[in-house]
């Protein structure tokens, strides 16, 4: 199809995506470090090499991993899926469409879990977070201390007004991660989401830090700091 000024419609299209992807692209720092270090974790992005130890962790946790991720679990079923999606999360690291970190133990360099911020919004901006971690009930602390690396991230580095969590009514893990990270408990969205592999309507929990949140966190715990030297 033709548009009045002859260019075609998928040119138009073309065009237009280009300009939005450009935009996104723009809309954020010119550079950031990508390796995050903490007291015992390493954090960054996936890199080539990664793939036995990423579909491993998906594999051995198939069940955990659900409902919030089995669109992942059902793309990674082999050693080659796990390298084309290893290839696809750097790409939208390097187009800034998400930010998916790996997390590793420092001292073995044991590969333990996944962090994301995904849905970046722009016109806030803000992101969703997404995670998991192998063993839950054993790394629910190191979680922690990845998390709020990836915060600081957030804030400081991307310069996000927010980052929001949805989990669903029964994974208390999440919530209890939430709280513990300082997000406030926004609402439950009714019937708001359904897993890859069912038809059943699940209640999200929703959960918000806003920059303010974020700044007055870290203000107190400077103070805290300050007093205890």
């Amino acid at each position: 199809m033709t548009n009045k000024a002859g260019g075609t419609t998928s040119h138009l299209i073309h065009y237009n995506y280009t300009i939005a992807m450009s935009y996104l692209y723009n809309t954020l720092p010119d550079a950031f470090e990508e390796q995050l270090e903490t007291e015992h974790l390493v954090l960054r992005p996936y890199a080539e090499g990664d793939e036995q130890e990423f579909m491993r962790l998906i594999q051995e946790n198939t069940a955990a991993l659900s409902p919030a991720f089995t669109g992942r679990v059902a793309r990674v079923r082999a050693l080659e899926d796990a390298r084309i999606q290893l290839a696809q999360l750097r790409s939208d690291w390097d187009n800034r469409k998400q930010f998916d970190f790996g997390v590793w133990l420092r001292e073995s360099n044991t590969y333990i879990g996944d962090i994301t911020l995904k849905n970046i919004d722009r016109s806030v901006p803000k992101a969703e977070a997404a995670l998991y971690f192998t063993s839950w009930s054993e790394m629910l602390d190191l979680a922690q201390e990845a998390f709020k690396a990836v915060l600081h991230f957030a804030f400081e580095d991307v310069k996000l007004n927010k980052v929001y969590m949805r989990c669903t009514h029964y994974n208390n893990v999440c919530s209890k991660l939430a709280e513990n990270c300082g997000f406030l408990k926004e609402g439950v969205l009714r019937s708001d989401f359904k897993g890859a592999d069912s038809e059943e309507l699940l209640d999200l929990r929703y959960y918000g830090m806003t920059r303010d949140d974020y700044e007055q966190a870290t203000q107190l715990k400077e103070r805290d700091t300050q007093t205890a030297v």
